[in-house]
Formats: C-alpha cells, sequence, structure tokens
C-alpha cells in the first residue's frame, strides 16, 4: 500500500511543473541506490535515454530524490529534476549531481515516461568523490539491464504497479547493434491521452491565495451556489476532500482551504499552531471574500476549526457539519493508543534532530495539547449542525455525543462499522449523509 500511496506523491509532485505533460499511461519506475556510507561526499549520477515519440506531449526523463531511513522519509531539498529530453531519436545522456545529506540512506533514481512513443533506458551508473577528492564509482545494480530477461524486464526497479490498468504501455528489452548499449530498457505506449483528472490541492488554474495574518493561505473553488467550506485534519490539505468535492461542486460553491501551516499554506514565522488561529485565519478569509452565513464541513481537526468559527462568530455559519472532532485532548476524549503513538512519534522525529521535522511536529503537538473548547461555549453556535463519527473512531462515542446534547439546533449520527476516515474509505456514504443534511 505504502508504495501505491507513494506513486500519487510522485504523480502530483510533478503535475505542478508537468501539468501539461500529465497523460493517461505516464509511468513511474525507481532504481533504488544505497548512499549510506557515503554521507557528506559529493555524487554525480548519469543515465541515458532514447526517446522517439508519437505527439507533441510524449517524453522521457529522469528525476532523483534522496530518502531517510523509511520509504516516506523524502528529503525535499535533495529533489533533482532534469529539462526534457530532446526526442529525436539518438541516445541522450542525462548527469544529476549533489552531495549526499546527512540523514540520507538511499537515492531513488526516477525513469518517467509521459505520453505515446517509444522510450529506451540503459547505462545507469553513479559516482562519489571521497575526503581526499577522489572519484569512485559505485555498483549500480542492473543498471545496464544485462540481468533483466524476456519475462522481468524491470527487474531491480521498484513501483512496477504504475503500470497496472495502462492498456497501452508495455516494458521488454531492447535488442541495441551498438555494444555500448547490448540490453536496454523499451517502455511502448500508445493510446496516450491528456490528462483531464483535476488533482485537489495542485489545481493552479483555480487555486489563490490569500494574505492572511501573517501568511499566504491556500484556497482553490469549485462549483456554483451556496458557499460550501471545506476544512481538513491535521496533516491534510485540500486533497483530502478528492472524494468529495466533485459531488458537492453539482450543488454548492466549494471553497476549499488548505489550513495553516499545511498544504499549500506554509507557515514559516508561528512557533505554536492552535484552532483559534486557524479559525481567525477562516474568519479573515471569509470576509476576505466578502462572506458570511456560509456552510461548513470540517472532518476531524478541521472540525475542531468549525466549531469554534461557529461559537465565536455565528453569523458565519448558517449550517454546520463536524465529522470526528473533539473538544480536548484528553484520554476521554480521545482513543488512548491513539495519543500514546503521537507521543511515541513526536520522540521519535525530536531525536532526529532534523529542521525538516520541525513542521510535522508542530502538527502533531496539537494532537496533545489541543483543541481546549469549553463545552459551555458550543451553546453560541445558531447553525443548524449535525455531528458525526465512526463507531470505531478515534474519537470516544460518548465524547462525540457530548458535543451534540451541548449544541442546542444539533443532529447526531454515528456510521455503522465505519471508522474515522469513513470520507475516504466509504465517500458515497459518506457525501449522501452530508447532502441529505444541507437540502433538509
Amino acid at each position: 500500500m505504502k508504495f501505491c500511496l507513494l506513486t500519487v506523491f510522485i504523480f502530483l509532485s510533478f503535475c505542478i511543473n508537468l501539468q501539461a505533460q500529465m497523460t493517461t499511461n505516464d509511468v513511474i519506475l525507481v532504481k533504488e541506490i544505497n548512499v549510506k556510507k557515503y554521507i557528506g561526499w559529493a555524487y554525480e549520477i548519469t543515465a541515458e535515454i532514447r526517446s522517439s515519440t508519437h505527439n507533441d506531449f510524449g517524453n522521457a526523463n529522469f528525476s532523483a530524490l534522496q530518502i531517510g531511513k523509511s520509504d516516506w522519509d523524502f528529503i525535499e531539498t535533495t529533489r533533482k529534476n532534469l529539462p526534457k529530453s530532446k526526442n529525436n531519436g539518438v541516445w541522450e545522456k542525462r548527469t544529476m549531481s549533489g552531495v549526499i545529506d546527512k540523514n540520507a540512506s538511499k537515492i531513488w533514481l526516477y525513469l518517467l515516461t509521459y505520453g505515446n512513443g517509444d522510450f529506451y533506458f540503459d547505462n545507469i551508473k553513479m559516482r562519489v568523490k571521497d575526503r581526499d577528492g577522489n572519484w569512485i564509482d559505485i555498483v549500480v545494480d542492473n543498471g545496464d539491464f544485462e540481468k533483466s530477461t524476456d519475462k522481468n524486464p524491470l527487474k531491480g526497479l521498484r513501483n512496477a504497479e504504475s503500470l497496472t490498468n495502462k492498456k497501452g504501455v508495455s516494458t521488454s528489452l531492447f535488442i541495441d547493434q551498438n555494444p555500448e548499449y547490448k540490453q536496454s530498457l523499451h517502455v511502448h505506449s500508445e493510446g496516450a491521452e491528456q490528462d483531464k483528472r483535476i488533482f485537489y490541492g495542485n489545481n493552479l488554474s483555480t487555486g489563490k491565495y490569500l494574505k492572511i495574518n501573517g501568511i499566504k493561505l491556500y484556497y482553490e473553488v469549485y462549483g456554483t451556489g451556496e458557499p460550501l467550506l471545506l476544512l481538513h485534519g491535521n496533516g491534510g490539505s485540500i486533497n483530502s476532500f478528492s472524494k468529495q468535492i466533485p459531488d458537492f461542486a453539482q450543488k454548492y460553491k466549494v471553497i476549499a482551504v488548505d489550513t495553516r501551516g499545511q498544504g499549500r499554506s506554509k507557515d514559516p514565522i508561528s512557533k505554536d499552531l492552535s484552532y483559534d488561529l486557524f479559525a481567525e485565519d477562516i474568519k479573515d478569509l471569509l470576509d476576505s471574500l466578502q462572506l458570511k452565513n456560509v456552510n461548513v464541513l470540517g472532518w476531524s481537526d478541521g472540525g475542531n476549526t468549525g466549531l469554534i468559527l461557529a461559537s465565536k462568530y455565528p453569523e458565519y455559519v448558517k449550517n454546520l457539519i463536524v465529522m470526528g472532532a473533539n473538544l480536548n485532548p484528553s484520554d476521554l476524549a480521545v482513543k488512548k493508543k491513539t495519543l500514546e503513538k503521537t507521543e511515541k512519534d513526536i520522540k521519535k522525529l525530536m531525536a532526529e534532530n532534523k529542521e525538516s521535522n520541525i513542521p510535522i511536529i508542530r502538527l502533531l503537538e496539537m494532537v496533545l495539547k489541543e483543541p481546549n473548547i469549553n463545552p459551555e461555549t458550543l451553546s453560541n453556535i445558531k447553525a443548524k449542525t449535525l455531528v458525526l463519527a465512526g463507531e470505531n473512531d478515534e474519537i470516544l462515542e460518548n465524547h462525540t455525543r457530548l458535543i451534540a446534547k451541548r449544541i442546542p439546533n444539533s443532529n447526531l449520527y454515528i456510521f455503522k462499522g465505519e471508522t474515522h476516515f469513513v470520507v475516504t474509505e466509504n465517500p458515497a456514504l459518506f457525501n449522501k449523509t452530508v447532502l441529505d443534511f444541507l437540502q433538509k
């Protein structure tokens, strides 16, 4: 499952700069190179591409990223992207260089193809420069594809699942008459079309920034009608609602927001985060958009923000839906094992002493310190409210019932057999529940 998610992550990471190239047949393969022994050394990776395309948006390329201890430990500052290949049917040598990061354990070299064409990869090589300035060749297993077979042309490559369900894509070995190449990996693609999918949270054609309380808050708007504001959970983004936006946008003007310090709403200035601060951000966003009396849907931590917004500024919220929200971080509200795991994760990240971990730690600390909502303040909520949770939620059911009981005009619904993640695990059920409530 992790590597399927990795495919999505990499796909999204390229869509910002390569939106026009994204096609239904895109392939992302990964060659993993161990670099634990070479921390702090300069490196150089060379690889060769031969590309013959069948349309204007076909291309092949390489990219590289250093990875830490786990497959999800992306060291983003080390990412290397290259310009387009020449697409002239001639072998082209591509070079990437840098320094092995102190936290790196491996480099992932991405073999990428877009659109229709015949694409060939060969001669992946790496060398490092030692402390004395000497270049040393590193063995890249099957970097020349000589160990590959007709039955397994992708031998030694990860992420072969990126080929799944792509009927026009095939891989094979190509025998070159030139002895410098011999066997090379051949990716053939036909029938590809430009990918018209919308990547919510990375859709720059509709996304906008607003300067709010010292940061640039990112949001995207879809559809027309009454405003429906979507607030994601801790560590999420607009993309958390990718299975809701298409349905909701058919009936509402959906305003999806990346909360401060998450998604595209970077926050380099705040030492600590709070849901009160998030609620102030959202109020100021609505003021900038000249909106009041809007529908608000908050999932998890987004629900906490929604509760504060609706209680402090009741004139801003017409209908409120909160899914898996909580009033405090105690084990009377949140599963004890969730709190314990969060505490362990924070300690682990702090022990790594990496600057890149600071934003993650700041968000995780909210789970243990926030929110701090007085149940009495919920009586200030004037909006018609739907309080939701999963039967197997991270939030304890008695706590969810307390929230519903304290809000004057509220309804409670517990999704039987569902979890805190019913939003993504059973979107049809979740979407219907929300829309039925809003349209009563």
